[in-house]
């Protein structure tokens, strides 16, 4: 069982650190441009991995696979939201267990270069933040504001002291240190170096002005310029389309000497709803990878293994008003070790390439694991209708709109707002809709429309099926408004003004309602298994209604340890879970990510229980299977060696 705890339980519960030794020295040699571990030349290979990302019970297989391809370091990011979800109280255990991952690398031989941000980006919800940030007056992130850096000095209070011990210099693995990261490319008025002052002034509180900290950019003059602290390494971050050589010239442009890093080699790229998978040849990857070799850099492979986007914790992005686009829920990142961990051709080609500069770690990479496919289609008998049994699942309140779920708390997931009107109704109108929206008029679907699709935030539903509805006025009908999260933003100066819900109005027939009395119940959804243990008592839609979202269940036995994936295909969008886990969404309707990862560890031996919340439209069959191949690209496209979305 997972537990929260306060900063006092959570310094004691550490795990031991190493011992500390006073030969152990990493550092810069700026006049020959390059790094001393222990006063010897040096330069990291290393494999990105978030271990936020990926089942704790897989971390030691993937670091193996890691380092049989030849690569000497680790580098992961720090999820600040995955630790302190709920202010002031902090989870370090299981998936979080940042000090067991530390010393997992340090016991496979590999050096760690650490991301502590505070923000992160990482396709990650909020890029990193808690949501809760959004509840303090006054809050802007990512420039020196009082409330966000003071909250930042209260979350670098707890963790600090927990990753000091694992400094090179004290006998752990990690060598260098991020200060915030990418910060050139937060947004084009930004540039406080107050701010990122402050952030490397906090690091030296506690690590001290021994460890080797860094900055790192995208290679353009001003994000270069923007992001850099005077004096400060600076590492810079490109895909296989730039031409290493034209990128040094660049960085020598700003930083005369010092090691030539790429911080973060794209070997993929991340997915979002309704574009195509990243596809990256192994080939150029490779190629790309062998010149930065030649000219003696330091290579973060990122990712090279890059997990999943379990339950809500998928970013989206957002340039403009109106602009909007959201991460899958695969992290696949076409790396070279799959989602569920297995080699590739990337890999393989990858490793090559490094066996003519370093002799390889001993042994054979281990096979690929076995995956399980279900012999029969399970049945989805259970069903659990949202509205019929909103009490289950809400404490609904009434008030007036705007009603954001951060007003009640809540960092993901749905809300629904409800309305009783009467008189005429020829369209409803929505305004600032943050992400998703599905409404409904007496339990009949009027429509969904997705943020995405919006002209300037707003969208227009005709209610075309009036005749249908039979709506009377003199009766009055029930307006059902739910809003689903889709992802918060996780790059660009638009992050701290994403707020979810109803951001701004409500129109029928033109006439304003927000100041009506509305329904409003916040709905977590993070998991659906009390509903399941109260199933005799809830209530079920009258005979011959719509559809309207619903709560799918069915069992089935599973008597192996090995990985599936999900295959929703049949049904339209929705939450999986599986057991107490949230898998994450599915969209098969959308792409191109069509199934999902299941790993071995999160089922039990022998009873097994799946279900889907089904926004949209019930598979008329209502099954379910779970398949042993992947599918992460419906349309299944060539290369897109081109993809660029930041």
């Amino acid at each position: 069982m997972i537990k929260c705890f306060t900063l006092l339980v959570g310094l004691l519960l550490v795990n031991v650190p190493p011992v500390a030794s006073n030969s152990r020295s990493f550092s810069v040699d700026w006049d020959n441009d390059r790094f001393l571990k222990d006063g010897k030349p040096f330069t990291y290979q290393s494999g990105g991995m978030h271990y936020f990302r990926v089942p704790h019970q897989y971390w030691s297989d993937r670091m193996n696979k890691i380092k049989l391809a030849g690569m000497n370091t680790l580098q992961t990011y720090i999820s600040w939201n995955s630790h302190e979800q709920v202010e002031g109280e902090f989870n370090f255990e299981g998936d979080n267990d940042i000090a067991e991952y530390l010393s997992l690398a340090q016991s496979h031989g590999l050096n760690v270069v650490l991301r502590p941000g505070p923000y992160i980006c990482a396709e990650w919800t909020f890029g990193g933040l808690p949501y809760w940030l959004l509840n303090k007056p006054g809050m802007e992130v990512r420039i020196y504001n009082k409330p966000y850096v003071e909250a930042i000095a209260k979350w670098f209070d707890v963790l600090f002291p927990i990753i000091k011990p694992f400094l090179y210099e004290n006998g752990g693995p990690i060598i260098t240190v991020q200060v915030e990261n990418e910060y050139g490319a937060y947004g084009p008025d930004v540039c406080d170096k107050k701010y990122l002052q402050f952030l490397l002034d906090l690091n030296k509180k506690y690590f001290g002005e021994n460890p080797v900290y860094f900055t790192m950019d995208n290679t353009s003059d001003k994000r270069l310029e923007c992001g850099a602290i005077p004096g400060l390494l600076k590492a810079l971050d490109f895909g296989p389309g730039n031409e290493p050589a034209q990128e040094l010239k660049m960085l020598r442009k700003f930083q005369a000497h010092g090691p030539f890093i790429n911080g973060e080699y794209w070997a993929g790229w991340f997915d979002k709803w309704g574009g195509r998978h990243a596809n990256r040849s192994a080939t150029k990857v490779a190629k790309s990878f062998d010149e930065m070799l030649q000219l003696n850099a330091s290579v973060n492979f990122y990712m090279f293994h890059g997990g999943t986007n379990f339950g809500y914790t998928n970013g989206a992005m957002s340039g403009k008003p109106g602009s909007y686009n959201v991460r899958v829920t695969s992290y696949d990142y076409n790396s070279p070790l799959s989602e569920a961990g297995d080699t590739t051709d990337k890999y393989f080609a990858i490793r090559n390439v490094m066996s003519k500069y370093v002799e390889l770690p001993p042994g054979p990479v281990p096979p690929n694991s076995p995956k399980w496919k279900s012999s029969v289609d399970i049945q989805m008998k259970t069903q659990i209708s949202l509205f019929d049994n909103l009490e289950q699942f809400s404490t609904c309140v009434e008030t007036k709109l705007p009603s954001l779920m951060e007003h009640f708390n809540q960092s993901d997931g749905f809300i629904l707002y409800q309305l009783q009107w009467s008189g005429p109704l020829q369209n409803i109108s929505l305004y600032g809709v943050h992400d998703r929206a599905t409404v409904f008029v007496d339990r009949q679907k009027i429509g969904s429309v997705n943020r995405m699709d919006f002209l300037n935030g707003s969208l227009i539903l005709p209610i075309e099926l009036s005749n249908q509805l039979n709506l009377k006025p003199d009766q009055g009908y029930t307006i059902t408004i739910l809003v689903e999260n889709l992802g918060r933003v996780n790059h660009g100066s638009y992050m701290a003004i994403d707020f979810k819900g109803i951001t701004n109005m409500v129109l029928l027939d033109g006439e304003n309602v927000n100041l009506e009395k509305w329904r409003v119940c916040p709905l977590p959804l993070n998991t659906v298994q009390p509903a399941l243990q109260k199933v005799d008592n809830l209530r079920y839609p009258p005979s011959g209604s719509p559809f309207t979202p619903t709560i799918f269940c069915g069992s089935f036995r599973k008597l192996n340890g090995d990985d599936t994936f999900l295959d929703p295909r049949g049904w339209e969008k929705g939450m999986a879970y599986l057991n107490e886990v949230n898998l994450g969404r599915y969209w098969p309707t959308e792409g191109p990510q069509v199934t999902l990862y299941a790993p071995g560890v999160y089922f039990k031996q022998g009873e097994n229980t799946v279900c889907l919340f089904e926004i949209e439209t019930a598979n008329p069959e209502n099954t379910l299977v779970f398949t042993d191949v992947p599918i992460l690209d419906k349309k299944k496209q060539g290369n897109s060696d081109d993809l660029v979305d930041f």
